[in-house]
């Protein structure tokens, strides 16, 4: 599989913010959301060539325990070329994160190792078409990220939810945003909005501290 970094840092967003974790970021992603902060992930070639049991040394090399982030790109697209190894392997560092688009159901392989998945659904806002998978809403191991940026945004992310049964404790808002002044002006925007909804929001804690420095 092509790996494009390992690293430890803190959980920046979502279920399990501000955990120290390690993060093992893949290559390649066919997603392509406009507001993506990662675009060097986008291609397939990126990064260097790396056995799945080779990625799990690096990783317990940095010294971290408890948590792990599986991250891309899309790390899904590895699944029965390594993922599966990985993310097994992964585990005897702590329990393991997939932070994935949702638009492909893991392999039952895959699920058996996992312990949380991150999920990102698109809104209109990605300009991208990017289906969730029937699996997600019914796995007790996920947990749902909407990058939004104005009030509309989170109009229409409570309505995506509502269609599919999605369970509103589950969900979480995550301002779009790639500079601390940035983020401070969405999640002024979105404040009432996410009151109004019942959802929770997330903030982005790497963006508040770093901006959108690579590796952080």
């Amino acid at each position: 599989m092509r790996v494009l970094e390992i690293f430890a840092s803190l959980q920046g967003e979502g279920v399990n913010l501000g955990k120290p974790a390690v993060f093992v970021r893949l290559a390649g992603c066919p997603i392509r959301c406009v507001y993506c902060d990662t675009e060097y992930s986008w291609d397939f070639n990126g990064g260097v060539e790396m056995s799945p049991g080779e990625a799990v040394r690096r990783a317990e090399e940095l010294g971290v325990r408890g948590h792990v982030v599986v991250t891309g790109g899309e790390p899904l697209v590895w699944m029965r070329r390594g993922l599966e190894e990985l993310v097994c392997g992964l585990r005897r560092l702590g329990a393991v994160e997939v932070e994935t688009s949702g638009v492909y159901a893991p392999t039952p392989e895959l699920d058996a190792c996992a312990d949380f998945y991150d999920v990102s659904p698109k809104l209109s806002n990605a300009g991208v078409k990017a289906p969730l998978s029937p699996f997600y809403p019914k796995s007790p191991k996920v947990w749902f990220k909407f990058v939004v940026a104005d009030v509309a945004d989170v109009e229409e992310a409570l309505a995506y939810v509502r269609e599919r049964g999605i369970p509103l404790d589950r969900v979480m808002l995550m301002p779009m945003s790639k500079t601390p002044e940035e983020h401070a002006e969405v999640l002024r925007r979105i404040w009432d909005a996410a009151v109004r909804a019942g959802l929770r929001v997330t903030p982005r804690l790497h963006i508040v501290a770093w901006g959108n420095a690579r590796g952080k």
